[in-house]
């Protein structure tokens, strides 16, 4: 996946650019952070069914699981627990509608730029970009607190 014109080169640059960056090059580059851990990953998907639209943000798949990430760039005050909450809830709801299109394992997902630690909130981790990668290569370490769809 190649990102032109991205204004970020290094981690740090996400401190400054993230409120600024569109939603796009944000979402490509979790997507990027997904492939790079070999994972097959489609960015903006959209569905329809049970006569409904849904949007995902990033799908990425290996051999055992798809994960279906919501892609926050929410920044400074506007993080509030209660619409962490929510979004997590959203994504949940979301997931089940893939269900019926695969026999893997769903993981909903919400990455986010704030900088904290991981949550897990009913089963869906909320997690920070700078910290996506560490996720990634040891998430199944805690897998009986995430939800599997």
């Amino acid at each position: 996946m190649i990102i032109e014109d991205f204004p970020v080169n290094r981690l740090s640059d996400l401190d400054s650019v993230g409120p600024r960056m569109k939603w796009q090059f944000f979402e490509k580059l979790v997507g990027f952070v997904f492939e790079q851990n070999g994972f097959g990953v489609d960015v903006g998907v959209v569905k329809k069914g049970f006569g409904t639209k849904r949007q995902y943000d990033v799908l990425a798949e290996n051999p055992r699981y798809v994960f279906a990430a919501d892609c926050k760039r929410w920044t400074g005050n506007r993080y509030k627990d209660s619409l962490l909450r929510a979004a997590a809830g959203k994504q949940t709801e979301r997931c089940m509608l893939l269900k019926g299109e695969t026999d893997k394992g769903i993981i909903p997902l919400v990455v986010t730029l704030m900088t904290e630690g991981i949550v897990i909130h009913e089963g869906v981790p909320i997690v920070p970009f700078e910290k996506l990668n560490t996720f990634l290569n040891s998430w199944e370490e805690c897998d009986e607190d995430i939800r599997e769809i």
